[in-house]
């Protein structure tokens, strides 16, 4: 009977020192490498821009970094947050669609973003197979956790176009009109984004792991490509410079984009963009995160004392 009373404890000491075991793990720093992709109004794949996922063009994905926190809530739900830069690009020479091809514009920009967000583990972040020792009962737990997460962030971009050989800032030059009669003041090159996405993390021992995510990020931004709304007259814009102008409009075929003039006095001011939608991109990364908790050695006794049960 005292053996049996012996053994049960020890088996809810187990039990319950295995349940605060993320406790012992719940801080970790990252940092990972990857592509980012733009969905906008410039590029694209065949047919009408869709400012999402089906104007994914592999050639047109750019490189990003990224640094980060995440602290565990518990065994489901962490916090973090990330610092990123990465670069952006769209071209409408690379689209099979006419009308954006016969457009001829193009950008880059390089964006910094700073982030937070919740993330959710269905399966419980692993904390077992980061401990492997000797002898531990049930010490085979499955390393490859997947994850999910949505947060909140703050971007800030620059687009910029080659003109000549060198890469000038579109900001400034207002190309579709802002601040001029009928249209919009300029646009701010910071806005909000809200990224969504998914993951998977294996882990290696009990302070390393890989990982690899995929993520949406949405803005409430239209202009980072510079691109949204309509082509205004080219004798307005020229007024901030000929640069302006020129960058305004560089169609193929003029006679299909820009502003119809008629006699009466009326302007037709043909779509450059599309402003129903917003811009967004997308992430791939490969993370590789380090567990900085200082703190192991209780759930270290707990693992060494079950093992020697």
């Amino acid at each position: 009977m005292k053996k049996q009373f012996i053994t049960i404890l020890l088996l809810f000491f187990c039990i319950s020192g295995f349940a605060q075991a993320w406790k012992t793990v719940r801080h970790e720093v990252y940092f990972g490498v990857g592509a980012s992709k733009f969905l906008g109004d410039l590029g694209g794949a065949k047919g009408i821009g869709t400012h999402g996922i089906k104007d994914l063009k592999l050639r047109m994905t750019r490189p990003i970094v990224m640094l980060g926190y995440k602290y565990m809530l518990n065994q489901y739900f962490s916090v973090k947050g990330s610092l990123i830069w990465s670069l952006l690009n769209g071209d409408d020479a690379v689209t099979k669609n006419d009308i954006r091809n016969n457009r001829n514009l193009s950008f880059r920009s390089n964006i910094g973003e700073v982030a937070s967000y919740i993330e959710y583990s269905p399966y419980a972040d692993k904390v077992y197979p980061r401990y492997k020792l000797k002898g531990v009962r049930g010490n085979k737990a499955f390393s490859l956790s997947p994850y999910f997460f949505t947060g909140i962030g703050l971007k800030l971009f620059n687009p910029k176009a080659n003109y000549n050989g060198s890469w000038v800032a579109l900001q400034p030059l207002a190309i579709e009109g802002q601040g001029l009669a009928g249209r919009p003041d300029k646009y701010k090159r910071v806005t909000i984004s809200f990224p969504i996405g998914a993951g998977v993390k294996y882990h290696i021992d009990k302070q390393l792991a890989l990982s690899f995510e995929l993520s949406l990020r949405y803005t409430m931004s239209d202009y980072i490509d510079d691109v949204s709304t309509s082509y205004y007259l080219p004798s307005e814009i020229a007024s901030t410079g000929a640069v302006a102008a020129t960058l305004s409009d560089r169609s193929i075929n003029p006679a299909l984009n820009g502003v119809i003039e008629y006699p009466d006095g009326r302007n037709n001011y043909l779509q450059r963009g599309d402003p129903r939608w917003n811009d967004a991109y997308m992430f791939g990364i490969f993370l590789f995160t380090i567990d900085s908790s200082k703190d192991k050695r209780s759930y270290l006794n707990s693992k060494a004392i079950c093992a020697f049960y």
